[in-house]
């Protein structure tokens, strides 16, 4: 029910996004061919429901011009600069306007969206009234689930994952959490106080992926050979990239982070295509894991 509403908020910003202004009658004409609506218009009540949730969590706000009874998304041109509303529009698009085409579902393959997304809404809603999160969880290495209560800060997405990142006072610092390894999630009625100070955007900085740790930051030059850095070079792999030297075969890249699991590993998924120049201690940890991984095929 709660990943069903998300879904919908998503669909009613997308559909203004690319329209720009519709009525409700037009609205339902592009609703009821959707997956969500089962067939049945939007009621009335329903929508204004959905625009009062959407302000709520997206802070997106859908106005009426009451000349024209056209509704329509407000300072739509500045919604590009913020990073998370920009995502919310991009993300879902392709998936909304494959709803709206039933007959061509066979034919187009898509990645799975992110797991996890029935506890979205639960979290989110957390985060907002600043209240604390109580969840069950079993990580991939533990035997069994326990309950954990975490101060919710912040959500992110890494290779097809939610994560919840929050203060668990158990540990007494930031702690990072994966939906899909969650069964149950509820806001308490415990509130806390959001550091003023605290930005995401800092606390992932000089990390890559949804691994922080502690480790000193490190200039990291790779060598990538073509075509490989033509990919690379169209989406970067962090946002400290620069291009020291590039020619027809090759190019090399610096990146200014934490030699992280993740990045080790994003670094060994392109294989040959990749060699990593500087720093010695993990070039040499990429050798070493590259020889155990050779020594599984020899026996």
């Amino acid at each position: 029910m709660a990943q069903n509403l998300f879904n919908k908020y998503v669909w009613l910003v997308n559909t203004l996004y690319r329209n720009k202004r519709m009525s409700l009658k037009e609205i339902n004409k592009s609703w009821i061919h959707t997956d969500l609506s089962d067939g049945n218009p939007l009621p009335r009540r329903t929508f204004h429901n959905h625009r009062e949730k959407i302000q709520e969590f997206f802070d997106i706000n859908i106005e009426c011009d009451r000349t024209t009874n056209e509704y329509y998304i407000e300072d739509i041109d500045t919604l590009s600069n913020d990073k998370v509303r920009f995502w919310l529009l991009n993300s879902f698009a392709v998936g909304n306007i494959i709803n709206e085409q039933q007959k061509l579902h066979d034919r187009i393959m898509l990645e799975e969206n992110p797991s996890g997304e029935i506890h979205l809404t639960t979290i989110i809603e957390a985060m907002r009234d600043n209240r604390v999160l109580q969840f069950t969880y079993q990580a991939f290495t533990e035997d069994e689930e326990h309950i954990v209560t975490l101060l919710p800060y912040f959500i992110r997405i890494f290779k097809q994952r939610w994560y919840i990142i929050g203060y668990n006072n158990d540990y007494k610092k930031l702690r990072i959490y994966a939906l899909d390894r969650m069964t149950k999630a509820e806001a308490l009625k415990q509130e806390f106080e959001y550091p003023s100070d605290f930005s995401p955007e800092e606390y992932f900085k000089n990390s890559f992926g949804i691994i922080v740790e502690n480790k000193a930051v490190e200039n990291i030059i790779l060598k990538v050979k073509s075509p490989q850095n033509n990919y690379i070079k169209t989406l970067p792999l962090h946002h400290s990239q620069k291009q020291l030297f590039d020619c027809e075969s090759f190019t090399t890249f610096q990146y200014t982070l934490r030699s992280s699991f993740d990045f080790k590993q994003e670094i060994l998924s392109m294989g040959a295509s990749v060699e990593v120049l500087q720093p010695k201690s993990f070039r040499e940890e990429i050798i070493s894991t590259l020889k155990a991984t050779l020594n599984n095929y020899s026996e």
